[in-house]
């Protein structure tokens, strides 16, 4: 994961905190029973996406797409805003299902990914609802996480191979992996095609100081403000082989 760092001090997040207290759709209104009693978490996020409801929520999802540099919020796939290709999904980090007080707080809100043909055909599997390339947001449903990308923790407690692996030393880091099958084979898969750049035509590593230019450069967006897809892992390994501990 990357640490994803929300600005709550734009015009497009108070125009959508406005619209949401104006439907009792906040936090603080659904603390409240007696608002939209006996509305499940589900039912009340179908409001607040609803154009006609809160207005402003896609301008909010544009932010978190700049936000996020145009990746997923837990693997580092790319998504996109207008394509047929990986769409975005919003994730809600405190599930639906056990806080609908959180449902349309922007500080419970990302931007996930979802599983394209091409994963399919990828993996030789048979449709889109495989459940083998099902992970991030489709595979975690109602479980809640203990590190999320907007803790500092989660750049640290996750490491990743130069095969496209991840691990975690920590249990609850291990635990979380688990729930978001962060280490399915498309997204290793995925993970070591993006890798192939810390290789020669020979397959070693690249030298130390390639190997160090890149790590500097990987984190730099384009002129999409998008960041390169999987930029966290390869900066991750590349740091890793640098000091000798991922040879």
């Amino acid at each position: 994961m990357r640490l994803i760092t929300k600005d709550y001090t734009t015009d497009a997040v108070l125009r959508y905190n406005a619209e949401l207290q104006a439907r009792q759709l906040d936090e603080q209104s659904l603390l409240n029973p007696n608002v939209h009693p006996g509305l499940s978490g589900n039912k009340l996020w179908k409001m607040v996406r609803d154009i006609k409801v809160i207005p402003h929520l896609w301008d909010l999802k544009h932010q978190m797409y700049d936000e996020q540099g145009g990746l997923c919020c837990y693997c580092g796939l790319r998504i996109f805003k207008d394509s047929e290709s990986r769409k975005l999904s919003v994730e809600h980090l405190a599930p639906k299902g056990a806080h609908r007080e959180l449902v349309g707080e922007y500080k419970n809100l990302l931007l996930s990914c979802s599983v394209t043909e091409d994963d399919v055909t990828l993996m030789g599997t048979d449709s889109l609802n495989n459940p083998s390339l099902r992970h991030c947001d489709d595979s975690k449903a109602n479980t809640s996480l203990h590190y999320t990308p907007l803790m500092p923790e989660c750049e640290t407690v996750f490491q990743y191979d130069p095969v496209g692996g991840i691990q975690a030393e920590k249990p609850e880091a291990q635990a979380d992996i688990e729930t978001l099958r962060l280490d399915c084979d498309l997204l290793k898969t995925r993970r070591k095609a993006a890798l192939s750049i810390l290789f020669d035509e020979n397959g070693a590593f690249l030298s130390d100081d390639e190997l160090q230019s890149i790590s500097e450069k990987i984190m730099t967006r384009d002129e999409n403000n998008r960041l390169p897809e999987f930029c966290f892992v390869i900066k991750n390994v590349s740091d890793s082989v640098i000091s000798g501990t991922n040879q």
